[in-house]
């Protein structure tokens, strides 16, 4: 009885420990694109769809998209809390500067206030250069202009 019991208890642990072991997957790749000590390390495993490693690798090796965010500055033109007027008057700037420059135009949320930012300056210099020309364009703009520091800025 107490032999059959220890048989048992053996036959539990070691099923037990079986099926804690991750499935392998065939199509996994040997190193993952995580840091060399991951992979140097027999008790970290990663489990991840293969789809996920090979995005990873991608950005990694700097492939798909050719634009990456970073810091840089752009041109504030508009600042607005009052809640309905802020969206129309940011909405109707939008598509004037759309149509008059070549810069992409932003519209920014940060409650209250409602914002348009123009540009994607990775220098304050060429940003300031590029206000010079839009208030040529937009005179009237000139007590609403900024130049703002952006951590979402499209590097090329």
């Amino acid at each position: 009885m107490f032999r059959n019991s220890l048989i048992f208890l053996f036959l539990s642990f070691a099923l037990l420990a079986f099926a804690q072991q991750p499935a392998p997957t065939a199509t996994a790749p040997d190193t993952l694109p995580y840091p060399q000590i991951f992979n140097d390390m027999p008790n970290v495993r990663i489990v991840q769809s293969v789809s996920v490693t090979r995005l990873m690798q991608e950005k990694i090796a700097g492939i798909g998209s050719s634009a990456r965010e970073g810091i840089g500055w752009r041109v504030q033109v508009y600042s607005s809390n009052t809640p309905v007027q802020s969206k129309a008057g940011a909405l109707v700037l939008e598509t004037r500067l759309k149509k008059a420059v070549s810069q992409p135009v932003y519209i920014v949320s940060t409650p209250p206030f409602i914002k348009v930012r123009v540009g994607d300056f990775p220098t304050q210099e060429e940003a300031a250069a590029f206000k010079s020309e839009l208030l040529t364009l937009f005179p009237e703009l000139v007590g609403d202009t900024y130049i703002v520091r952006d951590d979402h800025i499209k590097i090329r």
